[in-house]
């Protein structure tokens, strides 16, 4: 007797849909052959042609359109359709790989399409428009910290080569006293009585180190590509400066969720702002995502300016912080077969949100608090990065739980989690002891 087939075979779920094929030249659009006589279509990646897309797509009355995230040919195209109304899925590579056979853009749109109208694709995460803005700015803004890291490395080089040992003697020649003593040299300045004047009275380092540090040869080869280091570094203090400024506009410019933020209750460290610029970033971020999220340890406002133009305050696209972990690539992997876990990793996720959270975990090992120490105690006894992927997915479920639910980060302590660890290592005993056929029993 022949067993019942109980799959559902498979339905239309999107009627009025079309694939589009990405390039950097041409896009090649599909949709279903019973709308026109020519349901594969070219156009070409003019502004023009973008938009007689659109009016091709919406004289066919397609509502749902769905398109492979390729580099950034996608983004004009998605711009234009996303303002026309169309429900815009950007989708997967993986997803959308072509089945055996010949491989074309006809071919490609055709199967996007198929794919599409089955509801077997799922559209990328992508925020508000106003988020994605400032999401461009801050991650210019990184771009600009990466090179000033690379000019501040040359800079080192060259000293080195001169055999000036500036940076064995104080912690950061970009500091206050490394660039008065750079910018002497470049102005002239041999001496090294002379140039360990300069030292600033919180540099560790007494006159005489720094001044035995400040003998070498002064070769002009090498004394060019230091001027040339140090005007590039100062060009890109400006221009970090500049992407600072378009942050605080962006901020202005997208809704507050509370409007009456407090001051910060632990002290806020970066880089490359002052005291007053961080509690001013630090008062608009907390506008905008409805709590303050530097409010959990380890958690700086670059690292929340990262999260808030990552993944924006709405989290409503994720039903439960399973899915958002899992989004970020911080969750545990599910790649079983036959009850048993697979060998290799999963896909590579990069998250520019996961990896500030991994930064923020990996500053966790000296934080006297909650997290703090259920850090700790990950690093005795796993590896160090794994240690750092459960701090941050353990972050990551705080973040998500403030942003859905409202409420503040509260603080449990020490002394908490060691309470917590004590119930464990009892309940871990006792498990021993009935096993052994034995009776703990507590000491008076």
């Amino acid at each position: 007797m022949a067993r019942k087939n109980h799959q559902q075979p498979l339905r239309v779920v999107h009627d009025h849909c079309a694939g589009i094929d990405i390039g950097s030249r041409e896009h090649w659009v599909g949709v279903d052959p019973d709308r026109c006589d020519n349901p594969v279509r070219r156009f070409s990646t003019f502004t023009d042609d973008l938009l007689g897309l659109a009016d091709w797509l919406e004289s066919l009355e397609i509502n749902v359109v769905a398109m492979e995230a390729t580099g950034v040919y996608w983004i004009p195209l998605f711009e234009i359709l996303d303002a026309r109304g169309f429900d815009v899925y950007l989708v997967n590579s993986r997803a959308t790989r072509q089945i055996t056979g010949r491989k074309s853009d006809v071919l490609d749109c055709q199967w996007i399409w198929q794919l599409m109208s089955y509801g077997l694709l799922r559209g990328a995460f992508r925020p508000s428009d106003a988020t994605c803005s400032m999401r461009s700015i801050v991650r210019q803004r990184a771009n600009k910290v990466r090179d000033q890291a690379q000019a501040l490395n040359r800079m080192q080089k060259a000293l080195s080569q001169m055999n000036i040992q500036l940076a064995n003697v104080i912690s950061n020649i970009a500091g206050v006293t490394g660039m008065k003593i750079l910018r002497a040299i470049i102005e002239g300045e041999r001496d090294p009585r002379k140039l360990a004047a300069y030292r600033d009275r919180r540099i560790k380092a007494d006159h005489e180190t720094i001044e035995r540090s400040l003998r070498g040869n002064w070769r002009q080869e090498h004394l060019h590509a230091l001027a040339q280091e140090v005007a590039c570094h100062d060009f890109l203090e400006g221009q970090i400066a500049e992407c600072d400024q378009a942050i605080m506009q962006a901020l202005e410019q997208l809704p507050m969720l509370n409007d009456a933020p407090q001051p910060s209750t632990k002290v806020l460290r970066s880089p490359h702002r002052c005291a007053l610029e961080q509690a001013a970033l630090h008062q608009a971020l907390w506008k905008i995502m409805g709590v303050d999220l530097t409010a959990i340890p380890t958690l700086g406002v670059d690292t929340v300016l990262v999260l808030s133009s990552e993944i924006g305050p709405d989290l409503t696209r994720f039903p439960t912080s399973e899915h958002f972990c899992s989004w970020l690539g911080l969750a545990p992997p599910t790649r079983i077969s036959g009850g048993k876990a697979l060998p290799g990793s999963g896909p590579k996720v990069l998250n520019r949100a996961a990896q500030a959270l991994k930064q923020a975990a990996s500053n966790a090992r000296n934080d006297k608090s909650f997290i703090g120490a259920s850090h700790r105690s990950r690093l005795a006894r796993m590896d160090t990065s794994c240690a750092i992927k459960a701090t941050a997915h353990q972050l990551a479920r705080l973040i998500y739980a403030m942003l859905t639910k409202g409420q503040p980060y509260v603080e449990q302590g020490i002394e908490a989690f060691e309470a917590k660890s004590q119930q464990k290592q009892v309940r871990a005993l006792l498990r021993k002891a009935q096993k052994l056929g034995l009776q703990l029993v507590k000491a008076a």
